[in-house]
């Protein structure tokens, strides 16, 4: 039996996945199946790209894209072709245009390209979790719709959630009381030597939950403020990977919401009609803020008085799209400068994803 794997959120969930398919071989993980859809500072048009984004593309049935390591954004970058030089299992696209109608289509024609008969969704953070109505939820759209998609193909899916907390959406409290409601197994611990072959990926992949898991797996341990500047702590549980019932998370969050979805307008709509807005509507507010902006004059000086004032409230490290947001480095060609210059003038602050407010830690 093969696994057709999904990365529920896009290119960081696609790290985790290839992680969990060498850490459990007989998932027999065929192939991953991801979202390109990056952060703005990576790729400057808002929403996921779609196939007729690509030029490169591989097609190995009709909606099927592998998306090798040539294959180029136009308009844009996508993590996805680096990330595939990195990754043993083919990448295939997830293509939400034709919403999770369409999505089921494909999921269902990669599946049979592959040859697999089985769907593992995996996402990292736990915003998958949610029931869609928690304060701090701020970008369901994504794991929703591939969830959606997954459990709407014939082929059985199972959920496997790691770093629960990490994405600093949902309280604590919140993520226990769903994780019981969906009577979620804890299946295994990840190891340094789980992620020590993907270590390389974290010098420039801009990916914060899918870090900080590899973080928590290496050992590290300590609180992290994120690009939200919300305050995280990697502990030994930030390692776990639990099991939860795919059929049940489906029909008890906003996945239901989509599950007949015929376009990515109408998932739009949906969101906006019950949350306000969706996620794809906060990038497009935020590029037209940040495209009157320019980096910062001192950088470096900013990052060195935010790093001390941070140590003041117990703060052990920020991730490094944190310090790119603080000093405006938040296009492609600012932020892999800055990520250079770190990398040369405060090596022994720089431990990707992290950037430690202490050096030599």
């Amino acid at each position: 039996m093969k696994t057709l794997a999904i990365a529920a959120g896009g290119g960081g969930d696609a790290i985790t996945a290839a992680v969990l398919a060498d850490k459990l071989p007989s998932l027999d993980v065929a192939a991953i199946m991801t979202y390109s859809w990056d952060r703005l500072l990576v790729d400057p048009v808002p929403g996921p790209r779609a196939a007729d984004d690509f030029d490169g593309l591989i097609e190995h049935a009709p909606e099927v894209f592998e998306v090798p390591a040539t294959a180029m954004l136009r308009g844009g970058q996508s993590t996805i072709p680096p990330l595939a030089r990195h990754i043993r299992q083919p990448l295939l696209l997830l293509d939400i245009q034709s919403g999770t109608v369409g999505l089921a289509r494909q999921i269902e024609r990669a599946a049979a390209a592959v040859g697999a008969d089985r769907l593992t969704v995996v996402d990292v953070g736990g915003d998958i979790l949610a029931d869609g109505d928690e304060d701090g939820l701020r970008s369901p759209l994504a794991d929703s719709v591939a969830l959606a998609g997954a459990v709407t193909t014939d082929l059985p899916v199972t959920v496997l959630v790691a770093g629960v907390g990490l994405d600093g959406e949902l309280r604590p409290d919140d993520l226990r009381k769903r994780l019981d409601f969906l009577g979620a197994e804890m299946e295994f611990t990840l190891a340094a030597g789980d992620v020590a072959p993907f270590k390389e990926i974290w010098e420039w992949h801009p990916s914060e939950a899918s870090g900080l898991v590899a973080a928590a797996a290496s050992g590290w341990r300590g609180i992290v403020e994120t690009q939200r500047a919300e305050m995280v702590e990697v502990t030994a549980e930030a390692a776990c990977v639990y099991r939860v019932d795919a059929y049940l998370l489906a029909g008890s969050s906003l996945a239901a919401l989509v599950s007949d979805s015929t376009s990515l307008d109408e998932i739009e709509t949906l969101f906006r009609d019950r949350r306000g807005y969706s996620d794809i509507d906060v990038e497009r507010r935020k590029l037209a803020t940040i495209s009157a902006q320019s980096p910062l004059a001192d950088p470096l000086g900013v990052i060195d008085q935010y790093a001390e004032l941070a140590v003041g409230r117990g703060v052990d490290a920020l991730t490094l799209r944190r310090v790119f947001e603080l000093v405006r480095a938040i296009d492609p060609e600012s932020s892999g400068a800055l990520r250079r210059t770190l990398m040369e003038v405060r090596a022994d602050r720089v431990v990707p994803p992290l950037y430690l407010t202490v050096g030599g830690r």
